[in-house]
């Protein structure tokens, strides 16, 4: 699979993410609107971004942006779950942390295969 592949394939993964953890996040408390559920949203939505970016300009430092955005996520969806959120419940903290492993190895293999080109 060529990188271009992978990397539409992360692209398409992301998205796909996205429309999952929309719904939940909807459902956070009122006063996290702007501050947890926003975090959570706008640190995905980088991961996107860095990965669009990547592709149109082959920069690396995208990809590692989007690995810093992924690790965000993670321990964002992490404190929801801590805290005892309806919405991040085991079962979707459990979906969504399997979901952002898949992106993360994807990432790595991508980060990987740029690193090796040099």
């Amino acid at each position: 699979m060529t990188t271009q592949e992978k990397t539409d394939r992360l692209h398409q993964k992301i998205y796909d993410f996205l429309l999952y953890i929309y719904p939940l996040l909807s459902k956070y408390p009122k006063f996290e609107k702007f501050s947890l559920q926003a975090a959570t949203r706008n640190a995905i939505l980088e991961m996107l971004q860095e990965v669009v970016k990547w592709d149109k300009t082959a920069t690396k430092s995208h990809l590692y942006a989007a690995d810093v955005a992924l690790q965000q996520s993670k321990e964002l969806l992490r404190l929801a779950n801590d805290l005892k959120y309806g919405a991040m419940n085991a079962r979707h903290y459990g979906t969504s942390g399997h979901k952002l492993k898949e992106i993360g190895v994807m990432l790595g293999e991508i980060i990987e295969e740029v690193k090796t080109k040099k």
